[in-house]
């Protein structure tokens, strides 16, 4: 994928909020000369026309963008993409006529533009498989998108992210911990006294914990985040769950705030740092 590019199309009073989050998934998993959207793609003072035209000639994959207002409307209130000097039309146009590959994306209940309604340069755009992106579900929609744009380009997804390994291991050995604070607590409560509220609620919260590090496809939020956010998240979930268990208690000693408060969570922590790291670089 060293040459190949992906050109963002939108018209920007219709779709440039939903450009920017595409954009900025897109960099996430690419990298950032790959993607272009006019924007962050023209430096200052560069030729505006001349770098749209030989970015969208060398681009292999092209995101139509197509919201509500895709149309456009000029001075006289006649649609702007039967103007041949509209540069959404240009665009999409270009890329079509050199059979790069296009992907509709239709923004929030937008539906496909009828054949007749299009310039006919643009028509064989209606014949394409197009995508859905909703403010609704947005980072959901924008990581299939991701995922369809990076194998149109012959790339692999989901990607391999550095680390993998150690994240699994460290998912495993907490989703093991999860589980014995469940069994202990099951044990305490069939052979000892009533099992308090703030023992619960940690309980439920160190299983909530092991269920996002582990990524099981409970949500759509919990399937799209990246690994050492997870890593991160979990460490802050995991103090949080350790102070609510530890809520009313008078017996909680210094040694256990250590290893089974302060110990995981700042492996967790150390963990994403270092996978954020890796990544990085």
């Amino acid at each position: 994928m060293t040459k190949r590019k992906v050109f963002i199309s939108y018209r920007r009073d219709d779709a440039a909020g939903f450009a920017h989050a595409i954009h900025d998934r897109l960099v996430e998993n690419l990298p950032k000369e790959q993607v272009f959207m006019d924007v962050v793609g023209i430096e200052p003072g560069a030729d505006f026309v001349e770098k749209l035209k030989s970015t969208v000639n060398q681009c292999s994959v092209l995101l139509a963008l197509i919201g509500k207002r895709w149309f456009g409307e000029d001075n006289g209130g006649r649609p702007r993409i039967h103007d041949p000097n509209d540069w959404v039309r240009a665009e999409v146009s270009t890329a079509i006529q050199r059979g790069v590959r296009v992907i509709p994306v239709l923004l929030d209940g937008a539906t496909m533009p009828a054949t007749e309604s299009l310039p006919e340069d643009l028509r064989p755009l209606t014949r394409m498989n197009a995508m859905d992106v909703r403010g609704s579900r947005l980072n959901a929609d924008v990581w299939d998108l991701t995922g369809s744009t990076i194998t149109a380009l012959g790339g692999k997804w989901p990607p391999d992210e550095p680390g993998g390994k150690i994240y699994s291991v460290l998912a495993g050995i907490y989703a093991l911990f999860a589980g014995a604070v469940v069994l202990l607590v099951m044990f305490g409560s069939m052979f000892t006294q009533e099992v308090g509220l703030p023992t619960l609620l940690g309980t439920v919260v160190f299983v909530l914990n092991a269920v996002l590090l582990l990524r099981l496809p409970v949500h759509s939020w919990v399937r799209t985040i990246s690994r050492h956010k997870a890593l991160k998240l979990g460490s802050l979930i995991h103090l949080a769950g350790f102070a609510a268990m530890g809520i009313g208690s008078t017996d909680v000693e210094g040694a256990m705030v250590i290893f089974f408060g302060i110990v995981p969570a700042a492996t967790l922590f150390l963990a994403s740092f270092a996978m954020r790291r890796v990544v990085r670089n």
